[in-house]
């Protein structure tokens, strides 16, 4: 597995000043310099690594402030400068310095839409319909009042391959996320796929795959299609009757993303207290997380060297973001959790998400979804905030429980997500691949009675 502990070192001084400030051309020759001088392995490692960070930067970091400027006027009614300014200044746009310019994330505007409590009320088109958004809380109050709910989900999943003309006959290894075993998932079945697969990882792996390895033909297509049921148990929790003993495992760290750093352990500290009962340390660590931490569409992970921290020192983050300092944060304090992602499935939507498990006696392990949480408070809604600790919704499809963990049969190259796997990774015998499109696409969601 790459561990990646390189992510521990920091950088020499003067590449740290060129990527702040975007030099992105100077820093790549800087690291270059550096690496033919005599220097520790771990640290020739970190440049490496930076000389791919970069890159991603540079795909996800593509509006100029005039570009951005332009394209909020052409979806939002009397867009202004001054008003980029403010969701700039007010972190609702992603940016970062390029060539000691201003560059907006390719998802500012998205991003702004989602969290800004008025913006989207000037759209010049009218929003699709949140259809997912009525089921979603319909259901939540379902399992409220009547204890459960489950659902029956068949989805087909892929990955299209782009720019393979120079590769036709070349030999690709293509790994796509299935279900896997988990607390709220029972009856995983591969109803088909477009390949013979080579692998299919055991129902309990961490980080569930299937496996195909053929020779290229022109823009291949690989698909696998699964269903699953999807169980949802409401748990009604009582701090007072919380055991006195709990269990230590998952209380670790897991570098380099879920470290016990000086500023988390002093953050940790700050918001539980003198608490002592595991219950409501979890729940004033996943309070703090949705009442401060502001969601946001992320850049590439792999171009964030301390996932957790970025979380805690910025005030912002997505699903996967919010969920991993919500993991750190409770190891750090003695609550037992661990992750869980895969994609968020209903009939009207799919997409990728990430949340949380954390373990207290005698409940067993709980489920916690902090950014889905902070969607109720930004928008006033208490049920929904109290009941993403503890409790989950049934549209989810597991395929990840462990973060930073590898692929079977392991990558032999540096992942497009090293970190976690939602959509899938792909890779030549002789280099990394990243041409490729995901394929998402719900065949049938219904509630079993």
């Amino acid at each position: 597995m790459n561990s990646l502990e390189s992510l521990l070192v920091d950088l020499p001084e003067d590449i740290n000043r060129l990527v702040a400030s975007g030099y992105f051309d100077e820093a790549e020759n800087l690291i270059e310099i550096y690496l033919t001088r005599n220097i520790a392995k771990i640290l020739k490692d970190r440049l490496i690594f930076e000389k791919d960070r970069i890159k991603r930067l540079k795909e996800d970091y593509i509006y100029s402030f005039e570009e951005a400027l332009e394209l909020g006027r052409s979806k939002i009614k009397e867009f202004s400068g001054e008003e980029l300014e403010y969701l700039k200044k007010e972190r609702y746009a992603d940016w970062i310095l390029i060539n000691g310019k201003v560059a907006f994330s390719g998802r500012f505007l998205e991003n702004s839409l989602k969290v800004h409590p008025s913006l989207k009320n000037r759209l010049l088109e009218n929003s699709p319909d949140n259809k997912h958004k009525e089921l979603l809380h319909k259901t939540i109050d379902d399992i409220v009042t009547y204890g459960e709910k489950k659902y029956f989900i068949h989805v087909k999943a892929g990955i299209k391959l782009n720019n393979t003309l120079e590769h036709i006959g070349e030999k690709v290894r293509v790994h796509i996320p299935v279900p896997r075993n988990a607390q709220q998932i029972s009856n995983i079945k591969i109803i088909n796929t477009s390949h013979e697969p080579k692998e299919i990882s055991s129902s309990d792996y961490p980080q569930r795959t299937i496996y195909f390895e053929e020779d290229i033909k022109e823009e291949d297509i690989f698909t696998v299609e699964y269903s699953y049921e999807n169980h949802i148990k409401y748990k009604e929790l009582d701090s007072t009757k919380v055991s006195k003993t709990q269990p230590k495992s998952y209380t670790n760290e897991w570098l380099p993303h879920i470290k016990f750093s000086p500023f988390l352990v002093e953050l940790a500290k700050e918001i539980i207290k003198d608490e002592k009962n595991p219950l409501l340390k979890a729940r004033k660590i996943y309070d703090y997380i949705t009442e401060n931490v502001q969601y946001s569409f992320m850049r590439q992970y792999a171009s964030i060297t301390s996932i957790a921290e970025y979380g805690a020192y910025n005030l912002k983050g997505d699903c996967g973001i919010q969920a991993l300092l919500f993991i750190t944060l409770c190891r750090i304090v003695g609550v037992p959790a661990r992750w869980q992602s895969g994609l968020y499935v209903d009939p009207y939507f799919i997409g990728c998400h990430d949340w949380a498990e954390f373990y207290i006696e005698p409940y067993g392990w709980l489920l916690a979804d902090p950014s889905y949480g902070g969607d109720g408070i930004r928008n006033g809604n208490r049920k929904v905030w109290d009941f993403y600790f503890g409790n989950l919704d049934p549209f989810r499809m597991i395929a990840n429980s462990e973060f930073h963990y590898p692929l079977y049969p392991e990558k032999k190259y540096l992942r497009q997500d090293p970190y976690d796997n939602q959509l899938g990774e792909v890779e030549l015998l002789n280099g990394p691949f990243y041409e490729w499109k995901r394929i998402l696409e719900i065949i049938d969601v219904h509630e079993i009675k």
